[in-house]
């Protein structure tokens, strides 16, 4: 197999973990340091898509910096947690491209330098200019070279290909890195606790596709009953709960979590669950709520901090991770259930971090020599930019003290967005499948779990004298007619000859009527 070097065409962009001490207070900061983090399990098997993802650090530079910066500088902030990622082991492989970089950034402007500054100084240099230009322009040749053999062969190949990785060898990092890292792992631990910074509250799951909706009048007894059984969220969900962690499927993970956006931590919650969730302004939230809140926040169910049942199915070694999400909202009279859903899926990684496990121990004799001309190419673009980037660098730490700063000044005024704002896990994907069978998986994961959540609620509500003869109705449609409701409350029909009289009590069913409008008054 011939490496191929250029960056993708459109790139996205431990066993368990000891007790992590609190981090001090920033220099300046009024607030005092909450208890230290007790331990907690962390044990995560060592997927493909950690190995995958630690080479996208290798081999992307930007997405390196990038997670970086967002996530180990970033103090404040939450972390966005993905299933099947050991996001630490990928900041230390991310550390160490990042030394790696550097010290070949720095070789180079050095010899950008020394190429530019005869000319500017109008001196003569100690040997013929031919010769001297020659001199430099190998040592740049050497210099990037020497950084692509050592990625490849002396990172890629013995240390995150398929048989040898070991997310307990990562590279060890500077000290005051290590404490960071601390931080992080406290935050990567699954805990119960999303907190998000924009719009999609599933950061870190995947884009949220086919959403869907409906209510059951839960104050009508059936046929055979005078009264319903009254019956409380926390037994539905355990009900609920009970039969998806029965589902046999490989990877099923089955949890509550509660999803929160970050501007509503600092104004917006109720005190105690700004406390729980905030002990210091100027640290990372908490991840992780008791039970007891837990079941607070699911009665209210129109507060600012809401819990999901989440039920991931992984896949392909954790290259393919499916997710539903499910909440019940009782009104406040209690006679309707207000039932939401939806899936959540995370594709597989870029396939241009798949050539990890396509190298060999070294290089063959043609893979040398396309090395050694790619490296040659690339050596007067390098030189160009290896001054621009070390400048750039160098303003990026100037400017990351003022945004701490300023951060700071957010947080005193309660104006400061406290959710995580990247996930390098989706930052890295596909925008969809490498093959037919992965998005077959994605489709059966996503109806087995639909329709086992839609079955325990009919038979839930079934023992509790509920009449729940509209809710099967809906679901023969649904499962008999083989369609799908789309976010706009469209429904359309997927390989299903459904007649145009059948069509139309779907669409009387779903609360539309055929073209869209609005269903008629009976």
């Amino acid at each position: 197999m011939t490496p191929t070097f250029a960056r993708p065409g459109t790139p996205a962009v431990p066993a368990s973990a000891p007790a992590v001490p609190a981090a001090p207070a920033p220099a300046g900061s009024t607030w005092a340091s909450p208890p230290a983090v007790p331990p907690q399990p962390t044990a995560r098997a060592a997927t493909d898509a950690t190995r995958f993802l630690c080479a996208a650090v290798q081999l992307d530079g930007a997405l390196g910096n990038r997670v970086v910066d967002a996530v180990l500088k970033e103090p404040y902030r939450a972390v966005a947690f993905s299933p099947g990622v050991d996001l630490v082991c990928v900041l230390r492989y991310a550390l160490a491209a990042q030394a790696r970089q550097a010290t070949a950034r720095g070789v180079l402007t050095c010899v950008a330098l020394v190429l530019v500054l005869p000319l500017l100084l109008q001196a003569p240099p100690p040997v013929p200019l031919p010769v001297f230009v020659l001199l430099l322009l190998a040592a740049a040749w050497a210099t990037v070279l020497t950084e692509r053999l050592v990625t490849f062969y002396g990172v890629l190949r013995p240390r995150l290909s398929r048989h040898a990785f070991d997310p307990a060898r990562a590279p060890h990092a500077q000290p005051a890195e290590e404490k960071l890292l601390g931080e992080v792992a406290a935050q990567d631990r699954q805990g119960n606790v999303s907190v998000f910074a924009g719009f999609d509250p599933f950061l870190g799951y995947g884009k949220l596709v086919s959403p869907w909706n409906f209510t059951v009048a839960v104050d009508r007894p059936d046929e055979q009953s005078d009264q319903v059984l009254p019956f409380t969220l926390a037994e539905l969900n355990t009900e609920v709960t009970g039969v998806l962690r029965a589902l046999g499927l490989p990877g099923v993970t089955v949890a509550e979590r509660v999803f929160v956006n970050g501007a509503d931590l600092a104004q917006g919650l109720d005190p105690a669950l700004q406390r729980l969730l905030l002990p210091r302004p100027d640290g990372r939230p908490r991840t992780d709520l008791p039970p007891d809140t837990l079941d607070r926040l699911r009665e209210d169910g129109a507060g600012r901090a809401r819990p999901y049942l989440l039920t991931t199915v992984s896949g392909w070694s954790g290259e393919l991770v499916v997710g539903t999400v499910t909440r019940f909202s009782l009104s406040a009279a209690r006679d309707l259930l207000f039932v939401e859903g939806g899936t959540t899926v995370l594709p597989p990684l870029h396939r241009w971090y798949h050539q990890v496990d396509h190298l060999l121990d070294r290089p063959t004799w043609r893979q040398l020599l396309t090395l050694l001309g790619t490296s040659a190419a690339a050596v007067p673009g390098r030189l160009l930019a290896a001054p621009a980037e070390a400048l750039g660098r160098l303003a990026e730490g100037l400017a990351a003290r003022r945004k701490q700063r300023e951060q700071l000044r957010r947080i005193a005024l309660g104006a400061f967005n406290y959710g995580a704002e990247l996930s390098i896990r989706e930052a890295a994907a596909e925008p969809g499948f490498h093959r037919y069978f992965q998005q077959v998986d994605s489709q059966m994961y996503t109806k087995v779990v639909e329709r086992r959540v839609l079955d325990a609620l009919t038979d839930f509500l079934t023992d509790h004298q509920v009449d729940v003869s509209e809710l099967r109705e809906r679901q023969n449609v649904i499962y008999n007619g083989g369609i799908f409701t789309s976010g706009n409350a469209n429904v359309s029909f997927v390989n299903s000859p459904v007649a145009a009289g059948a069509g139309s009590r779907i669409m009387r069913l779903a609360g539309r009527a055929p073209g869209g409008g609005k269903k008629e008054d009976r």
